[in-house]
């Protein structure tokens, strides 16, 4: 089942319930998290969707789109992604279509496991600042993009 991101996005900072009353979330598995720990999420791994909610009133803070799925053969991201996203991108094409990101992370290896550039770009036309994180993969392409009210943002 596909997902509407676009409306998602919209939802940052509204509850898991009112994300399955307006039928944001195509099936009814509750977040879920550690004891202790603050975050709670959901792995909506066949939507290519990773959602992040705090523990305390279930608030969607973040949302992860995975345009690439290293685990999976053939992988296509299923879902419409929001403008100007598309599901193939590197660098400089995002370079030339988005523009300059506010900061850039170089790439750099932790613990044997290599991490390409991380760009930050303000995501635009929405109700609430929101941020947009494009991270990329050794050879530039486009891994993820999460989405994050400006409020929420650590960087």
């Amino acid at each position: 089942m596909t997902v509407n991101i676009d409306a998602l996005i919209s939802c940052l900072g509204k509850t898991y319930q009112e994300l399955i009353d307006n039928e944001l979330i195509p099936y009814k598995s509750p977040p879920t998290g550690s004891s202790g720990d603050p975050d709670l999420c959901l792995d909506m791994a066949k939507e290519g969707l990773f959602l992040s909610f705090k523990r305390d009133g279930r608030i969607l803070q973040a949302i992860v789109v995975k345009i690439q799925n290293d685990k999976a053969k053939n992988w296509m991201f299923p879902n419409e992604l929001p403008q100007p996203l598309q599901r193939n991108m590197s660098r400089k094409w995002v370079h030339e279509n988005i523009g300059v990101p506010l900061r850039s992370n170089p790439p750099k290896v932790v613990m044997r496991r290599a991490f390409g550039w991380t760009d930050l770009y303000e995501a635009q036309n929405r109700l609430i600042p929101t941020m947009m994180q494009i991270s990329y993969d050794t050879s530039v392409q486009v891994r993820s993009v999460t989405f994050l009210p400006a409020s929420d943002l650590r960087w």
